[in-house]
């Protein structure tokens, strides 16, 4: 999995956890979000992150392994 899939997974995984739509996260442009696709930037990332209330944004490109957090 790469960087961006990584990133968008537990993007995807904390949006679902906390409601948050990805209109809310992306504005208008949530298909690269949605299709684990979209380049972001740093300043992007930390807008996400403060949307999603992480204090540590570098927790959202930590690979997870799928059951040990779908379970």
């Amino acid at each position: 999995m790469n960087i961006l899939e990584v990133f968008w997974t537990n993007v995807h995984y904390q949006a679902e956890e906390k409601g948050v739509t990805f209109t809310a996260l992306m504005g208008g442009n949530t298909t690269g979000a949605k299709n684990k696709t979209a380049n972001i930037t740093l300043k992007k990332v930390q807008e996400i992150a403060e949307i999603l209330g992480i204090d540590d944004y570098a927790s959202l490109f930590e690979q997870v392994e799928e059951e040990t957090w779908m379970n």
